[in-house]
C-alpha cells in the first residue's frame, strides 16, 4: 500500500467517526425543542415559540461558520492541515459534552454554547477535503473526494439511527436525551487520540506559505476569480434547497406524522445511506459516462423530483403518503451529494496547490451562509405552517435550472467542460 492510500485510509476512518457521533445528536434536536418531556422548554410553550427557537439553535452554528471555517481551513494552508484538523475533532468533544449538560440540566443557554463551538470549530470537511486536494490526481480528485463523501454518509446513516436508539433507552426520567450526547462525547475523544496518532500530514514545512502572506486579500485573490464565482452560485442554488429540507423535514414528520425519537433517527440515517449508496456506487457509474455538466444537471433534476414528491407526501395528497415521504428521500440525497462531490472537485482544480485550504473555506462559507439564511427563514415559516419550509425548499433548484438551460449557463459550463 503505498504512502497516499495509508495517509487517505486513516483520513477517511477518522472522518467516518467524526460524523457518526456528530450526527448521533442530530435527530434529538428536533425533540429538545419540540417535545413535551423536554427540560428546556413547559410543556404549555406554544409552538411558534418553539419553531423560532429551534430556526434560531439551528441557524446559530452556520453563522458562525461563515467566519471560523474559512479562517481554519485558510490557516491549514499556513500552519498544516494535522493540527487544524485535531482543533476541529476536540471541539466536537465540548460541543456534545457542553450540549448534553445542558439537555440535562434543562438549560437553554447551555445548548445555544455548545451550537456556537460546533460552528465555530467542528467542520473538518474543509479541512478533509484540503488534504485529498494535496495528494489527488487531477483526474481523481472526483473519486476520491466522493469517496469522501461516502465515509461522511456512512457515519451519518449510523449517527442518527444510535441516537434515536439511546435517546429514551436508558433512564430517561434522569438523564433527559441527553444520553446521546455524553456517549457522543466520549466517541469524539477517542477519535482526537486516533487522529493524533494516525493522521499524516500533508502538506509539509516547506511547501507552506509564509505567515505574513495570510490576509485577507488571499481569499479575495481566490473567490475573485471567475471559475470560482461561477461554482460558488450553482452551489449556492443547490444547498438552499437541500438546507431547507434537511434541517426542516423532521419537524415537519413530528408534526405531522408523529414521528417520535426511533423512527426520527432511522429517517435521518436512511437519508445518509441514500448519501453512501450515490457516493459509494452512483458517482463511479457516472464518471464512465457522463461528463460534469452532465452529472450537475441530472443531480438538480433529482433533487427537484425529490422535492415536489415530499411535499405531496406531507400534503398527504398521494394515497399511503407516509410510505411515500420514505422514498422521495433518496432522489434528494443522491442529488445533493453528486452536486457536492462535482463542484469541490471543480473547486479544487480551479485553484492552485497554495490555495487548496482557502477555496475549500470559501465552499463551506458558502454552505454555512446558505445554512444560516434556510435556518432563520424555514423558523419562521415552520411556526406559521408545517408545510411552508417545504413548498419554498424547490425554488433554488428550479433556479438552478433555468440558468444552466439559459444563455449565461451554458457558457458557466464552459469553464466546466475544460477542467474535465
Amino acid at each position: 500500500m503505498s504512502k497516499k492510500q495509508k495517509i487517505l485510509r486513516s483520513l477517511y476512518s477518522i472522518i467516518f467517526l467524526d460524523q457518526t457521533y456528530l450526527t448521533l445528536t442530530f435527530p434529538l434536536i428536533t425533540l429538545l425543542f419540540f417535545d413535551t418531556q423536554s427540560r428546556l422548554f413547559p410543556p404549555e410553550t406554544s409552538n411558534m415559540v418553539r419553531s423560532m427557537w429551534y430556526g434560531a439553535c439551528v441557524a446559530l452554528p452556520n453563522l458562525l461558520n461563515l467566519f471560523f471555517s474559512p479562517l481554519l481551513s485558510a490557516l491549514s494552508d499556513e500552519l498544516g492541515r494535522k493540527k487544524i484538523l485535531l482543533i476541529e475533532i476536540f471541539s466536537a468533544f465540548l460541543f456534545t459534552s457542553t450540549v448534553g449538560l445542558g439537555v440535562f440540566f434543562g438549560r437553554v443557554y447551555l445548548i445555544f454554547i455548545g451550537f456556537a463551538i460546533k460552528g465555530a470549530f467542528s467542520r473538518v470537511n474543509p479541512t478533509a477535503l484540503a488534504m485529498i486536494g494535496d495528494i489527488a490526481a487531477k483526474d481523481k480528485k472526483i473519486l476520491l473526494m466522493g469517496y469522501l463523501q461516502f465515509a461522511i454518509s456512512v457515519g451519518a446513516a449510523i449517527g442518527p439511527i444510535l441516537g434515536g436508539y439511546f435517546a429514551k433507552r436508558y433512564y430517561f426520567s434522569f438523564l433527559n436525551f441527553s444520553l446521546p450526547f455524553f456517549i457522543a462525547a466520549i466517541l469524539a475523544l477517542i477519535n482526537t487520540v486516533l487522529a493524533y496518532y494516525f493522521i499524516h500530514e500533508t502538506r509539509p514545512l516547506n511547501s507552506r506559505l509564509k505567515w505574513q502572506q495570510f490576509n485577507v486579500n488571499a481569499f479575495k485573490q481566490v473567490l475573485m476569480q471567475p471559475d470560482v464565482i461561477r461554482i460558488s452560485l450553482i452551489l449556492l442554488l443547490i444547498q438552499s434547497s437541500w438546507s431547507m429540507y434537511y434541517q426542516f423535514i423532521p419537524p415537519t414528520l413530528k408534526s405531522i406524522y408523529q414521528f417520535d425519537s426511533h423512527r426520527l433517527g432511522l429517517f435521518i440515517g436512511m437519508i445518509a445511506f441514500w448519501l453512501a449508496i450515490a457516493t459509494g456506487i452512483g458517482i463511479r457509474f457516472f464518471h464512465h459516462y457522463l461528463d460534469l455538466r452532465q452529472m450537475l444537471l441530472l443531480s438538480v433534476y433529482l433533487i427537484l423530483g425529490g422535492l415536489f414528491l415530499t411535499y405531496l407526501s406531507c400534503a398527504q395528497i398521494l394515497p399511503g403518503s407516509n410510505h411515500f415521504v420514505w422514498l422521495s428521500a433518496f432522489p434528494i440525497a443522491a442529488g445533493d451529494v453528486i452536486a457536492y462531490s462535482c463542484l469541490t472537485a471543480l473547486y479544487s482544480n480551479a485553484v492552485g496547490h497554495t490555495q487548496q485550504g482557502k477555496v475549500m473555506g470559501i465552499a463551506l462559507f458558502i454552505v454555512s451562509l446558505t445554512w444560516a439564511i434556510t435556518g432563520f427563514l424555514g423558523g419562521i415559516l415552520l411556526s406559521l405552517s408545517p408545510l411552508l419550509p417545504l413548498l419554498i425548499a424547490p425554488t433554488g433548484v428550479i433556479t438552478c435550472i433555468l440558468l444552466i438551460h439559459a444563455d449565461f449557463g451554458r457558457k458557466l459550463m464552459l469553464s466546466f467542460e475544460d477542467i474535465d
